[in-house]
């Protein structure tokens, strides 16, 4: 769905108009006069549950929908109101739409975003369309009458820019493993990267294996498929601060020889996600301009059994020299991320975030709802959370103690490449850690936010474009 913040709605050329209000008096609310008619008409009274279309002549449509109790509205609780709003116009087979949504908060250009995704659906499979045929929805959100036209313009861009950093982590995500390898990964890499303007380089295996990624080179011995590593620079000349982001890029995890269940193994191609999120987030900042430099850097592969691929008892030397017993070899996403944290590192980055769907621990203990956050530097932590809180991407505080290092010593080498079942989340994050040279370094597990096994009242099923919108966020408060 394409969305532009309006500062004035012709209902003459609506499809259909949707009107999100919240519960209480709207005596008080921005509402056009005829608008305000039919809401009374309605006896509409704005419970989160409550849904009514009215027909009529300009619009010829009209649908209120409730969004429940105005001191409790966020962007995360609005959103399944607005993914409502793609659904019944798509059903509708709408062309045009109009939304009123006449609260201050969610901020407007969060609401733009949000409505942009709404109609969100992966199909570019499906051949068989007589029933799914999509028209394509222009949308219209009418902006608060307090904003000039200056503002209006820059919220709509501003909206747009993250809409498409948050579509291309989705899109990557949802395009099937046999697709998207970690040639093709690294080739969309070069291509957003053009269309942006940031600089993109793409190490093969040859240069992975100069550069001595022993984790990243071990992981992907059992694929036929070579690796890739990417360093994406977007680097703007007022620049004070310096970020680097890097993503695990596992375009599919069989889990090697400690293989996985064959049960949802297919929802694997998703293991790349963290990659796909580092594109998406250098994307969007490049279209916004921000004034801060960022270093997007990936390693991409497979994780699959073979006669030639890593094995449970093998000691593999790392990038920055450590080594690491080999006790699960699905405890690979760790692996290829130790070697990118490491380089990370060496660029001597004011801060470090990492994004991985890395531990099925992590899923058990906040399952979809939120990511795991950890970190040893407090202000990063409540910086992440604000943005996290104000985007609708929550993160939940999980510590990074020393004496979880227990847990993953090794008898044979510096350290095991698994703690076990306990702590499982936490012992991942400690492995890291050990690679981090970085006063002030983040890692999220998105394992369980990353995609959606199935479709929620707030989202479509697979890919969600987790990272984006609290990455941005975040960049904008340096």
């Amino acid at each position: 769905m394409f969305v532009d913040i309006s500062r004035e709605l012709k209902f003459s050329k609506l499809d259909h108009l949707f009107v999100l209000l919240a519960e209480g008096k709207h005596d008080d609310l921005s509402l056009p006069d005829p608008i305000r008619k039919i809401v009374r008409d309605a006896a509409f009274d704005g419970r989160a549950d409550v849904v009514v279309t009215i027909l009529g002549h300009e619009p010829r449509k009209v649908t209120l929908i409730g969004v429940g109790k105005s001191d409790a509205l966020t962007i995360r609780g609005v959103r399944a109101q607005l993914t409502a709003v793609g659904r019944i116009a798509k059903k509708h087979r709408d062309k045009s739409i109009g939304v009123i949504f006449p609260y201050a908060q969610p901020e407007t250009s969060a609401v733009a975003d949000a409505l942009a995704q709404s109609d969100y659906k992966y199909d570019p499979y499906i051949t068989v369309k007589k029933d799914l045929k999509r028209y394509p929805i222009d949308a219209a959100l009418l902006a608060p009458p307090s904003l000039d036209k200056k503002s209006v313009a820059q919220l709509a861009d501003h909206a747009r820019a993250i809409a498409a950093g948050v579509n291309t982590v989705r899109d990557l995500g949802n395009t099937p493993c046999n697709v998207m390898t970690p040639e093709r990964l690294a080739e969309r890499a070069q291509e957003v990267s053009k269309d942006a303007g940031v600089k993109c380089t793409v190490y093969t295996k040859r240069d992975i294996e100069k550069m001595k990624m022993g984790g990243l080179i071990a992981v992907n011995r059992g694929s036929d498929l070579e690796p890739r590593f990417v360093v994406m620079e977007y680097t703007p000349k007022k620049a004070k601060k310096h970020v680097a982001l890097v993503g695990k890029g596992i375009t599919f995890d069989s889990g090697g020889i400690s293989i996985k269940p064959a049960e949802k193994m297919e929802e694997m191609k998703f293991d790349m996600c963290g990659a796909a999120a580092v594109i998406g987030i250098v994307e969007a900042a490049a279209k916004l301009e921000l004034p801060v430099k960022i270093t997007g850097i990936f390693a991409a592969t497979e994780n699959l059994p073979s006669g030639s691929a890593y094995k449970p008892g093998e000691i593999i030397t790392m990038m920055n020299g450590k080594t690491v017993e080999i006790v699960n070899t699905d405890a690979e996403g760790r692996m290829i991320l130790g070697d990118a944290l490491h380089y990370a590192s060496s660029l001597k980055p004011d801060h470090i975030i990492d994004y991985a769907t890395l531990t099925g621990a992590c899923v058990v203990a906040l399952a979809g709802d939120a990511a795991g956050l950890f970190t040893d530097d407090d202000a990063l932590a409540r910086n992440l959370i604000h943005a996290g809180e104000r985007t609708g991407e929550r993160l939940w505080r999980l510590p990074l103690w020393d004496e979880y290092k227990d847990l993953i010593r090794s008898e044979w080498a510096d350290m095991k490449n698994s703690g076990g079942r306990w702590g499982g989340a936490i012992t991942a994050a400690v492995f890291l850690k050990e690679f981090v040279d970085c006063p002030s370094w983040a890692h999220l597990d998105i394992a369980g936010t990353a995609y959606a096994e199935n479709e929620s009242p707030r989202e479509a099923k697979g890919a969600t474009g987790a990272g984006v919108r609290v990455t941005i966020e975040f960049l904008q408060s340096l």
